[in-house]
């Protein structure tokens, strides 16, 4: 199997990312959705937010939506989606060029484990959030990878497997708490009755029998106190 770096895999991966399916952002989205706060007339800021799946989502319920992501075929496919043009910034997400405070939310999906160091990125993150703010949180599961699943995708018949760190859950609420941020829930799910069709649809009804007692996602939010 090929293994790529994040930015090599991304641009990549980009050519199919919203037409692939995909059990984990699946499961991620049936957890995450129902977690996001009322964003109608807030900013809500995506770090990492590649192809904008969820800034049309929050642009739909009547957020102000900005994007920044360091892969620019990931940005290009964002752009072409209605009310994102102009709202994108091509960016590190330990390196954000949006002030201090200005985000009532703050997404930041699926993309932890492809960045290092954790601290820095989780202070950048946390800079980001206005008092009385929210940070939605979602990545792939460490007792996933201890379990030796790999995050992978599929380009012209061929696997590639994504380079991803796997950080421990309570490293990661020790790091957001000393942030300056408090959690107010965290789920880790498996995976479900309805991602069992998905694994089905791509001949693998024998990795869903496998996998499903094991947590996939981790999903968190949290809050900066008014």
């Amino acid at each position: 199997m090929n293994r790529l770096s994040p930015l090599e895999a991304y641009r990549l991966w980009s050519k199919t990312w919203d037409a692939d399916l995909s059990p984990i952002v699946a499961l991620e989205e049936r957890y995450l959705e129902p977690l996001v706060p009322d964003v109608r007339g807030k900013t809500v800021v995506d770090v990492a937010c590649g192809t904008g799946r969820w800034l049309v989502r929050m642009a739909q319920r009547g957020a102000r939506v900005f994007g920044a992501d360091f892969c620019l075929e990931m940005l290009a496919c964002a752009r072409s989606k209605p009310g994102l043009a102009g709202r994108l910034a091509a960016a590190d997400a330990r390196r954000l060029p949006f002030p201090d405070a200005s985000a009532d939310v703050v997404l930041f999906t699926l993309a932890l484990g492809h960045i290092v160091p954790l601290r820095q990125v989780i202070g950048e993150l946390a800079r980001l959030v206005k008092p009385g703010g929210w940070m939605l949180f979602s990545d792939f599961h460490p007792h996933a990878a201890a379990a030796g699943w790999r995050r992978t995708f599929r380009s012209n018949g061929q696997v590639y497997e994504v380079e991803n760190h796997a950080y421990r859950t309570g490293r990661l609420l020790r790091e957001v708490r000393a942030a300056g941020l408090a959690l107010e829930q965290i789920i880790e799910p498996p995976f479900g009755e309805p991602e069992r069709d998905l694994f089905r649809r791509v001949g693998r009804d024998d990795l869903f029998e496998r996998t499903r007692g094991v947590p996939a996602v981790v999903i968190a939010v949290w809050r900066r106190r008014p």
